[in-house]
């Protein structure tokens, strides 16, 4: 599954980058990739409001994150802060019990479906381009959700 995902990430990556930059508005569904009895692991709302806030549902817990988007020769981060937590686990049993000043990078890979799979940095193959692999979960629209 990981190879394959991977084969589909890098496939993906040339269309990504010809695509204008991907803009999330409204609220998305995450699942990880990761499965228990056929139901991912972890799954949270994220909603991306226009004025840069990233709201999270995530198990018991309730967070505000400052995010933005940026473009680099990669393809498209996710770069969030923490800005408030209830400080209750999320879905995978951790806490946010005070935010810090820490960016999180997320690179993200947007789908001719319209998900988007989240990942770790690409590393580089011999020749220098971005290798993706490892994604960890996908988002799609709340709206495309099945």
């Amino acid at each position: 599954m990981k190879v394959v995902l991977a084969l589909l990430c890098l496939i993906t990556l040339a269309a990504a980058r010809a695509q204008p930059s991907f803009a999330p508005i409204g609220v998305y569904l995450f699942n990880t990739t990761e499965q228990h009895d056929g139901a991912p692991v972890c799954s949270e709302l994220w909603e991306f409001k226009p004025d840069g806030r990233m709201l999270i549902e995530s198990g018991a817990e309730r967070a505000e994150h400052a995010y933005r988007i940026e473009t680099d020769r990669d393809g498209v981060w996710l770069i969030r802060r923490a800005v408030r937590s209830n400080g209750a686990p999320d879905c995978m049993g951790h806490r946010i019990p005070s935010p810090t000043p820490q960016e999180h990078r997320t690179y993200l890979v947007p789908m001719n479906d319209g998900r988007v799979a989240t990942c770790p940095a690409p590393t580089r193959t011999s020749d220098g381009a971005p290798f993706v692999s490892g994604c960890y979960g996908f988002m799609v629209p709340a709206d495309q959700a099945g």
